[in-house]
Order: structure tokens, then C-alpha cells, then sequence
């Protein structure tokens, strides 16, 4: 059992192995076990580390907590950094022990929106993936899409269910974003952008190679690439997409390809490779 939860473990679930309250209170006192909060214990022998600090949190908080947001998609594995705070759900009403170095928020959570992972109780991945996006940035969102651990209906379904969370409306409208028309949106941003630098020459709907480009300098032959969330656009898109930037480029195109996160994250970062390509063009 303490394999299996890195150490850290409830007096029921040492009771379920044998020990009683008395002999908590001996390991304890022998420093073998430390006591964290009442009831949850972890042993004295291993560093506390990133997951075990996860494991105290949510059982500290009390009956029915789970590990959330960006803690959450940490323990899923959408992302290899670990919070610097931890954040836990709660139902409403239940009132655990305070934990230093976590926050704790009490709602209700609908059972289909938790699951069991490594024994710990965390929110399933699409609430995560709403949560920790809007916590962290829409970059987990996509990669979440893009590496088919979520589904973007999985997505819709999760937001309907906690409408009315902390940081609702941002996920909202980030799925709003990644809905059908995401990749217009995310040219209508670029063209934004690009309207408020001082870049000169570009435009939009450029005839070229046989295809259309929705933004390109012409002059220079620079295609601008935006590819909002397309990752689930289908293979067909896909396929479309590759074989025009390869005539493109066999033809003296640069082209340059940015995402819904480039465009709203980083947007002067943006500029900044549009310009160095054209001081490239330019010197050529």
C-alpha cells in the first residue's frame, strides 16, 4: 500500500492493513511515520517530493477532494511541470485541514468530471484541460487535442457540466475559439496584429502557386502560416495544407507557420520572426 501511494496514506487506510491507533502512535513516536494533519500520515524514510505533496493535499482537504487544475493535469501527464502551488477541489461544505503550500477550492464536482488515477482521486482530463488552461494558458489545451487525449465534444461536454466554476468564462471562450471557426479566428487575430506593427506590404487573399494565401508579402514571397487549432480538422485539411506549402517552397516561397498560441501568447514574438525574415529577404 505505501508503494503504491508514495508513502502517504489515511489512518483508515493503515487500519485496513492491520494497524490500529495505537500502533500509529507508536510508529509515529519511533519516527518511522510523520503525521502530516489528522488521519494522514506519510512515512519518515522517503524526501517528500511533488507527489507526495499532491497525496497530502487532497486527503488533508477531506472526504470527496481531488487534486484540480494545473495539479491535476501534472498527475495526468499533460505536463511535465509540476504546480509550485497545489490546487485541490472540495465539495462544498466539507471543511478539511489546511495544507501549506495548497489552495483549496470548494464546489461540488459532478462524479463523471473525477476519476482515480495512481489512487488518487483527480479531475477527469477535459475538466483539467479547461481548468488548467485557464490557470496556465491555452498551450495545454492544444497539446491536450493534439496528442488525442482529449476530444474537443469531450471538451463542450465537461464546460456545460461546471458552468459555473472559477475561470468559467475564459475556458468558454477558449473553446469558443477552438470550435469550427478557430482557425479564422486565429487570422483575424494575426491581421490585428499585424495591422498595429509596423510591417508594410503584407495582404490578405494572395493568389499564388494556384492556391489562395490568406496572408502573404507578396513582393518578398513570404506566406504567413496561421494555423489556429487544426489539430482536429481531418486528415483531408491535413494533407491540403502540406502539399500547398510544398509547391510553395519549390517555387521560392518562405513559409512561415504560427499557432492560436503564438498569435495570442506571444504575439511580439510573432513580429519579430516576420520581421527577421523579411531583413533576410530583403538582403538577399
Amino acid at each position: 500500500m505505501l508503494a503504491e501511494h508514495d508513502g502517504v496514506f489515511t489512518s483508515a487506510q493503515a487500519h485496513a492493513c492491520g494497524v490500529d491507533a495505537d500502533g500509529a502512535r507508536r510508529r509515529v513516536g519511533s519516527g518511522e511515520w510523520i503525521r502530516e494533519t489528522r488521519g494522514v500520515y506519510r512515512v519518515a524514510n522517503r524526501k517528500l517530493d511533488n507527489r507526495m505533496r499532491a497525496r497530502i493535499a487532497v486527503l488533508s482537504a477531506g472526504p470527496g477532494a481531488a487534486l484540480c487544475g494545473a495539479s491535476a493535469a501534472w498527475w495526468h501527464r499533460l505536463t511535465d511541470k509540476a504546480p509550485s502551488t497545489i490546487s485541490v477541489v472540495a465539495p462544498h461544505g466539507r471543511r478539511g485541514r489546511p495544507v501549506d503550500g495548497a489552495r483549496v477550492w470548494h464546489r461540488t464536482v459532478d462524479e463523471r468530471d473525477i476519476t482515480v488515477v495512481d489512487g488518487l482521486r483527480v479531475t477527469a482530463v477535459p475538466l483539467t484541460v479547461l481548468d488548467a488552461s485557464v490557470d496556465n494558458g491555452v498551450k495545454i489545451m492544444d497539446s491536450a487535442l493534439l496528442r488525442k487525449r482529449v476530444a474537443l465534444d469531450d471538451l463542450v461536454d465537461a464546460q456545460k457540466r461546471n458552468a459555473g466554476r472559477r475561470g468559467s468564462p475564459r475556458a468558454r471562450a477558449m473553446l469558443a475559439a477552438m470550435s469550427e471557426g478557430a482557425r479564422s479566428e486565429a487570422e483575424r487575430r494575426a491581421v490585428a496584429l499585424l495591422k498595429t506593427s509596423d510591417i508594410v506590404g503584407w495582404a490578405t487573399n494572395v493568389d499564388a502557386c494556384g492556391y489562395v494565401l490568406d496572408l502573404a508579402i507578396d513582393e518578398l514571397k513570404i506566406d504567413i502560416e496561421i494555423d489556429g487549432v487544426s489539430f482536429h480538422s481531418d486528415a483531408k485539411a491535413f494533407q491540403h495544407d502540406r502539399e500547398r506549402q510544398t509547391v510553395l517552397i519549390a517555387n521560392g516561397w518562405i513559409v512561415l507557420r504560427f499557432t492560436w498560441h503564438d498569435i495570442t501568447q506571444r504575439p511580439q514574438w510573432v513580429l519579430a520572426q516576420i520581421r527577421a525574415t523579411i531583413r533576410q529577404r530583403e538582403a538577399a
